[in-house]
Parts: structure tokens; C-alpha cells; sequence
């Protein structure tokens, strides 16, 4: 029975294999034929046109022998053209003349439809060209892929015949795309595809043969599969890219068409692995951008699928440097990672320099891979040895690939910096009803974990060096030698900081900031690389950061911080560093934000008047910062100066909160006192922030800008104190007291007059003029309550005034419109007199119906007599005034 089938199954075949056969023959010598009438007779008529032009230009001295006319060679059989891939047509003949050349070449170019299509035609196109060929080699892989499973299923064949069966099925694949594609002298997707199912049929047999049956040793199966893929690959340069993009994807999913359920990841990904490389070894002479593309979709495909259960646990670290691995070194034959983009020869040269553009994002998604790992996996087990070989291949792959490529030197910092995060962000997690928590490493893994954390610091540090002795990408290297430890010591504090005493996590910082400022000072003064100079000093003061963190806490820390700004302003200015101006800068704006965001971020005792020596030290750290650069670097002093006004004004908000509510400076109050307080700080600070923008330069937006907002909030705040005047809060009158005129309403009133009248003269020239107009009018609030507080004893308004007070009004005002009259009449100011009349006009009013609404008789006789006589009076001294102002005037 088995005989029966095997003999019917290869009856099939030779039937399929020689339609095939036949009918692209046939097809292929009728095309041929009329491309070789075609041709001919554009040759003939470039002949007939060059007689036709006259007599053939005299040749050059060096080619004084006529070029003998072109000979064509017989055209009765299709195997007597030979058309290239190129589409170039080539003649039989020795020597042709020129001209007679580029016609025959353009007209075979036109002329060849079975050409390999231009690198520039749409992809759409090539589908509508070839879809029906590619449906059809799919057609015939899956025929052979189903033809093993049908074996299986029905149980018809013995294993090893089902083996070998499916293997000669791929042979004879192979033998018919090769046969086909030398009987009409040139490829054709269709060979190709018959290629590809060929490839896929030989996975598909010897996956089986190692999974399914046992019948051949991993190891051997595996070279098996090497061999097909090589096959494959190497057909690939005879018949296109089509025949490598079936080989490959069928090749990366043989696995799961023939899966027997079992799981064996780790193999899937070792196979992946070979096609790797018969992909890339393809593209040593073949380019296209998709089949790289194509072999990163395919070994991440695997890797992938390796998250979904823990047997690969361990191993995902390994695969992906081999495939980091294979990319660099297989395109170039660079095995030792050595080799320049540039270096190699002919085709791989030129292969290897069109993939460098897609090198490193490439290389970024297996390092973001292995960060992914890391946070799935966490940290493995107790045993050192199996954590360095999880995680430690790609480091070293990219440390050594990096050396002699300036384009990869970012790598090996975001390899440290995903590591570190992942690490973090694998101890994350949430309790029911508890925020997020890091929690630490188990107590038996902590030791193991630190360990871990010094090797690889170490491996980062020390190849950081031998690369920076390279002389390329040296603040690359230089930043990744002294940055690796420091780095990575907050991250075992934090995940094993139990394994040490924290005196000693605090120790081993201050040793590395020791050590580091020590090393750039010496080495500014022997003429070290600047690169190592400016970061060993940055190391330094990152270490002293970190100790004084770990050691102190929220206010110490600040003015430890604080403190750096002192010390990198003496190093930039002592050793000519300005390149560490962005590190003073940083940590100025890291002092600035963290004082700035201390209410809702800190809470300080009351055992210690922190107040002034954390925000007033920092003010003074950040001065002494300016004073130390002012004479040499005049950009960064300006930047210097910006944080410390900042500072400045957070410190003497900060003191007098802390005054106001006795040392609870961050206390949720807002009193009638911190208002006014606030309302003068701010319009002092606000005229400041303006002067000193005229003088800032290109900190002269951000000085203006800080300004307005200042005198916004100094406005905001009179504007609540008014309204809470107007409907009689006691949060105003219960805090002005009884004394008279020395009281609050002296810096509350008062005060916004003078703040007014000061940026009337002093800030921007559009507000101005309604700041002397906001400057009168606070004025006139201040007089009206202080006449209601020296009659009722507060400044309430809900209660009512007796007819003295009315009268007082009215006379107090009177005085302020005649002076403001006169005033303006003998200083030639109009504003002043029309605010003067404005205000007469209202006392006239008032008088009319509040005033002597209710007297009658003398009483009323003598108020309009007083009255009249009053305005008389003020019209003469005006009309007085008036003619002086005139006559002094030019």
C-alpha cells in the first residue's frame, strides 16, 4: 500500500512538474522570438539612419583602425540570444560603434517585458504584475507543507518515508526552477516561486523529522535546516528577490505550520537564528531594504512569542545579541567587529553601505527588546553566573561594535539607561488600595543583585575607556566611564539597600565624587581631553548629589544642593570649563524647581528656622555663583542672576509666611496681613524684574514676562482687599485695630498709592498713565477710610454714618478737588485738574442730595451761601493760576 501511494504522489508530481514545464517553454520561445525580430530591426534601421547621415567622422588618432561593421549572430533557435537581467542587450560582435550601441541598448530595454523591474516601480505595480505568480509559489509551498501534514493525519506513510518524500518533493522544486530557468537563458518570478516552495517543503520535512519523529539529533537537524536556508539564498542571487522573500517568510513560519504543540521556543529561536543569517549573507550581494526588514520582523516575531511563556527565560538576552551580532558583522564579514562603514570590497562594501542607515534603529529595537526582557523576566535567580549571561552578550556586542563606529557610541548609554529603568520598573507594583510601591529584591537575591550591578558598571566603565583611547565619540565614552557606576549605585540602593548600611551606600558615593573631582582637577592641569575633564568633573558633583541625598533630608538637602552651583562657578571659572555651564544650570533650575514646588511637595518641624538658611542660602549660593563669573562668562552670569532674583523673591515670601504663622510657613491660611504683605513684595519685585530686562539682553522676555506676572498677583491682591472692603468681611476691618491713622490702613491703603504712583514712573510707558490714574484713586480710598475709621473706629461699611461724618466727607473732599485743581492749573498737568474737577463735581452733587437734603431755613441759606462763596473762590485762584502758568510758559 505504501508503494501504491509513494509511486501515485510521484506520478502527480512529474505530471505538474513537466506541465509547468511546458508551457513556460512554450511561452518563453514565443516571447523570444519576437524580441529578437524586434531587435533586429532596430538595428537595422540605426544602421540605415547612420549611412543615411553622411560619412562617419574622421577617428581619433589613438583608434585610427575603422571599427568593423556589427555582425549579428543567427536568430532560428530562442537559445541563440542571450538577454540579461539588465535588460541590455548584447551583441555577438567584438567591436561596435557607439552609436549604433546606445540604440541597440534602449531599444533592448524597452523591449525585454521580462526584465527585473527598476528599483523606482511602485510596490502596487509589482503586485499587479506578479500576484498571480507569488499566489501561485504559495500555492505550491503550502501544497508540500499540507501534503506532510495530510501524511500524519491519515497515517498512510512511515515516517521516514513521509521524510523523504517531502525532501525529494523539494529536490525536484529546485531541479525544475533551475532546469526552467536554463532552458530560456534568464529568471522569471515563476522559476522563483517554484524555488521557494521547494524551500519551504525541505523546513517543512526536516522540522518534522527532528520534531515529530526523533528520527535525526537536534544538532543535525538544525544543519540541515542551515543547509536548505544557504540553498535557498544562494538561488535567491539566480532568480530575484522574490524567490528570497518566500524563502524567508516561509522559512520564519515553518515552525508554527508544523508545530507539535510542545513549546520548544528556545529551538524556534535558535532556528531563527540560521535564517538569520542566510538572509543577511543574501544581502552581502543582493539589496533590499524589505529583506532586512523582513529578518528584523521575523527573529522579533520569535522573540516575542518567547514572552508568552518562562522556558525562555535566560535565553532572550543571548538570542538578541546574536542577532545584534549577525547585523553588524555578516553584511561586511566584519567577525571581529572591527571594520570601519566604509571598509570592504566591491558588492559588500556597497551592500553594507546602504544598510548603515538602517543599522541603528535596527539595533535600537533589540536593545529596546532586551529592556522589555529585563522587566518580564526581573532579576533571574541567586546564582551571578546565570544573570551575567542573560543580560551581559548585548553589552559587550555593542561596546566592541561602537569602537570604530561614531554612529553607534549612543547605544551602549540607552543600553545602561533601559537596563537601570527596567530593573526599576520590574519592582513596581500595587497593593489593593495602596499607590505604587518599589518594592525591594528578595533578601537572598540582594547580594547576587549588587554583584551584578559592579560587574556590569564595571564592563560599561571599562570599555567605555578602551574605546575613549580610540579617539572617537570621546564624550560618549567619557560620559559612559564615569556616569556607569554612579548610575547604577541609586538603583541597588533602591532594589537592595538592605544588603548594606546606609552609612556605607553614603561612603561609597562621597569616595566616587572624591575621587572623580580629584582626577578632573589633575587632569585640567596636565592637559587631559576636555571630553574626560568636564566629565569627571560632573561625576563628582553627581556623587556629592548623591550622597547628600542619601544622607540628608528635604531642607539640608536643598542647601546641599544649592552649594554645587558655588562650586562648578569656581571650577568653570579656575579651569576655563564653560562646557559645565549646562551642569550649573541644571542644578540651579533643579534648586529653583524643587523651592518652588515646596508646598506641595515637603514638609519641614518647627524645630529649626529652616526658612532662612534653605531658601536664604540658597539665594546666597546662587549670588556667589554670579559674583564668581561675572567678569568671565557674562551669558551664564545672566542666567546665574535670573535664578537668584527667582530665589529672592520665594525667600521672602517663604520668611514672612513663616513669620505670620509661627514657622508654618506652608500653612493653608491666606490672612488680611499676607495679602498686604504680598501686595507690596510683588510690585517691588514686578519694577525689578522690568529694569533689569533693559539691561538682560536675550533674558530680557523672560525678566518682562516674570515682571507682569509679578505685578498681576500684586494687583490680584488689592483687588481682593477692595471687594472684601466693599461687603465688610471681617477678614479686613477685624485686622486693622483701633489706633488711629498708625494702623493698616497705612501699608493696605496707602501703600498701593505709592506702588501705583512708583510704576507710573518706572514701568512699562503704556500703563503708565492709568497707573497714576489707579495712583489718585487709591489715594482717595485711603483718605475716604481713614475719615470712617476715625468717626465709627473700623471701616466697616454695612453700618451707618452720622451727619458729622457725612459732613467731613464732603469738606475733606472738597480740599482734594481744590488742591488737585490748583495744582494742575499751576503745573499745567491736565489730568490732575480734570481729576481735581471730577472730584468737585461729586462733592457738588453729594452736597445737593445728602448733604442739605434735610436742612431748611438759615441753615440751608448759609450752606448754599458757603457753597457759592467756596466755588467763587476756586474759580479766582484758578483763573490766577492760570495766567502765571501762561505767562511762564515760552
Amino acid at each position: 500500500m505504501d508503494n501504491l501511494v509513494l509511486l501515485g504522489v510521484l506520478l502527480f508530481l512529474t505530471v505538474v512538474v513537466g506541465s509547468f514545464m511546458g508551457i513556460f517553454a512554450f511561452a518563453e520561445v514565443k516571447s523570444l522570438r519576437g524580441e529578437v525580430r524586434r531587435l533586429r530591426a532596430a538595428v537595422e534601421s540605426a544602421s540605415g539612419a547612420s549611412s543615411e547621415s553622411g560619412p562617419p567622422p574622421i577617428a581619433p588618432a589613438a583608434q585610427s583602425v575603422a571599427a568593423p561593421p556589427i555582425v549579428i549572430a543567427p536568430v532560428e533557435t530562442p537559445s541563440s540570444v542571450d538577454i540579461p537581467a539588465t535588460g541590455q542587450f548584447a551583441a555577438t560582435s567584438r567591436h561596435k560603434q557607439q552609436d549604433l550601441d546606445d540604440v541597440v541598448a534602449d531599444t533592448a530595454g524597452e523591449s525585454a517585458p521580462r526584465a527585473v523591474p527598476p528599483l523606482r516601480e511602485g510596490f502596487w505595480e509589482r503586485v499587479q504584475q506578479n500576484w498571480m505568480v507569488w499566489l501561485g509559489g504559495a500555492c505550491v509551498a503550502l501544497s508540500g507543507i499540507f501534503l506532510a501534514r495530510y501524511g500524519i493525519e491519515q497515517g498512510l506513510l512511515g515516517p521516514r518515508v513521509r521524510v523523504a518524500l517531502g525532501l525529494i518533493t523539494a529536490l525536484a522544486l529546485y531541479i525544475a526552477s533551475e532546469v526552467l530557468r536554463r532552458r530560456t537563458g534568464g529568471s522569471h518570478p515563476t522559476f522563483a516561486a517554484l524555488a521557494g516552495g521547494g524551500a519551504i517543503t525541505a523546513f517543512a520535512a526536516i522540522l518534522s523529522a527532528v520534531h515529530l519523529y526523533h528520527l535525526v539529533e537536534p544538532g543535525l537537524a538544525f544543519g540541515m535546516l542551515a543547509v536548505v536556508a544557504l540553498l535557498t539564498m544562494w538561488l535567491a542571487r539566480l532568480h530575484g528577490p522574490v524567490l528570497a522573500a518566500i524563502g524567508m517568510l516561509g522559512a520564519y513560519s515553518v515552525p508554527v505550520l508544523v508545530s507539535t504543540g510542545g513549546g520548544n521556543v528556545v529551538g524556534a529561536m535558535v532556528y531563527a537564528v540560521i535564517i538569520s543569517v542566510s538572509v543577511l549573507l543574501l544581502l552581502r550581494h543582493v539589496y533590499r531594504s524589505w529583506l532586512w526588514l523582513g529578518l528584523l520582523a521575523g527573529a522579533l516575531l520569535w522573540w516575542l512569542i518567547s514572552l508568552q511563556g518562562h522556558q525562555a527565560d535566560g535565553w532572550r538576552g543571548p538570542y538578541l545579541a546574536a542577532l545584534a551580532y549577525l547585523l553588524l558583522s555578516v553584511v561586511p564579514g566584519d567577525w571581529l567587529l572591527q571594520q570601519n562603514a566604509g571598509d570592504g570590497e566591491g558588492d559588500i562594501s556597497s551592500a553594507f553601505a546602504r544598510i548603515t542607515q538602517m543599522l541603528l534603529p535596527s539595533l535600537l529595537l533589540l536593545l529596546t527588546a532586551q529592556c522589555l526582557s529585563i522587566f518580564r523576566e526581573g532579576f533571574p535567580s541567586a546564582s551571578l553566573a546565570s544573570a551575567l549571561w542573560a543580560w551581559s552578550p548585548l553589552v559587550l556586542v555593542l561596546l566592541i561594535a561602537a569602537r570604530r563606529r561614531t554612529q553607534l557610541a549612543p547605544l551602549p548609554w540607552l543600553l545602561l539607561l533601559g537596563q537601570l529603568a527596567a530593573w526599576l520598573a520590574g519592582r513596581l507594583d500595587r497593593w489593593e488600595g495602596l499607590p505604587v510601591q518599589l518594592l525591594p529584591l528578595p533578601p537572598d537575591k540582594q547580594g547576587v543583585f549588587l554583584a551584578f550591578l559592579a560587574i556590569t558598571a564595571a564592563l560599561f566603565s571599562a570599555f567605555a575607556l578602551f574605546n575613549y583611547r580610540r579617539g572617537l565619540a570621546r564624550f560618549w565614552w567619557a560620559s559612559l566611564a564615569v556616569m556607569a557606576p554612579l548610575l547604577s549605585l541609586p538603583v541597588g540602593y533602591l532594589l537592595a539597600g538592605d544588603g548594606l548600611p546606609l552609612y556605607w551606600w553614603c561612603l561609597y558615593a562621597a569616595v566616587f565624587g572624591a575621587v572623580f573631582l580629584y582626577l578632573g582637577s589633575r587632569g585640567a592641569g596636565q592637559g587631559w581631553h576636555k571630553s574626560m575633564v568636564v566629565w569627571l568633573f560632573i561625576g563628582g558633583h553627581f556623587a556629592y548629589s548623591l550622597a547628600a541625598c542619601l544622607w540628608l533630608e528635604q531642607a539640608s538637602l536643598t542647601l546641599a544642593l544649592a552649594l554645587q552651583a558655588v562650586s562648578l562657578a569656581w571650577i568653570i571659572r579656575k579651569f576655563e570649563m564653560p562646557a559645565l555651564g549646562w551642569l550649573l544650570k541644571g542644578v540651579l533650575l533643579l534648586v529653583v524647581v524643587r523651592l518652588t514646588l515646596n508646598p506641595w511637595l515637603l514638609s519641614y518641624g518647627d524645630d529649626s528656622h529652616w526658612s532662612l538658611w534653605t531658601y536664604g542660602g540658597s539665594v546666597l549660593c546662587t549670588w556667589l555663583a554670579t559674583r564668581i563669573l561675572r567678569d568671565r562668562q557674562p551669558a551664564l552670569v545672566r542666567w546665574a542672576e535670573a535664578a537668584a532674583l527667582h530665589l529672592l523673591v520665594l525667600a521672602l515670601w517663604a520668611e514672612s509666611r513663616y513669620w505670620l504663622y509661627d514657622g508654618h510657613a506652608f500653612a493653608a491660611h491666606y490672612s488680611f496681613t499676607e495679602a498686604v504683605i504680598n501686595m507690596w513684595l510683588f510690585t517691588g519685585l514686578g519694577l525689578v524684574y522690568y529694569r533689569k530686562s533693559l539691561l538682560a539682553g536675550s533674558f530680557s522676555r523672560w525678566y518682562d514676562g516674570y515682571g507682569r506676572l509679578l505685578i498681576l498677583a500684586a494687583v490680584a491682591n488689592y483687588v481682593g482687599i477692595l471687594l472684601a472692603t466693599a461687603i465688610s468681611e471681617p477678614w479686613v476691618w477685624s485686622s486693622i485695630g483701633e489706633r488711629p491713622l498708625l494702623n493698616m490702613l497705612l501699608p493696605a491703603f496707602a501703600g498701593p498709592a505709592l506702588l501705583a504712583w512708583l510704576v507710573s514712573r518706572w514701568y512699562l510707558p503704556g500703563v503708565r498713565r492709568p497707573a497714576g490714574l489707579a495712583s489718585a484713586c487709591a489715594a482717595f480710598i485711603w483718605i475716604s477710610l481713614e475719615v470712617r475709621h476715625l468717626w465709627q473706629g473700623d471701616i466697616r461699611l454695612d453700618t451707618s454714618a452720622s451727619t458729622g461724618e457725612l459732613y467731613t466727607y464732603s469738606a475733606v473732599w472738597l480740599l482734594l478737588a481744590v488742591a488737585a485743581i490748583l495744582f494742575g492749573s499751576w503745573r499745567g498737568w491736565r489730568s490732575c485738574y480734570r481729576g481735581g474737577m471730577a472730584v468737585l463735581a461729586l462733592v457738588i452733587v453729594k452736597l445737593f442730595l445728602v448733604d442739605m437734603s434735610g436742612l431748611e431755613g438759615l441753615l440751608r441759606v448759609a450752606s448754599f451761601m458757603g457753597m457759592g462763596l467756596a466755588l467763587l473762590g476756586i474759580a479766582y485762584l484758578h483763573q490766577k493760576l492760570g495766567r502765571v502758568s501762561a505767562g511762564r510758559s515760552p
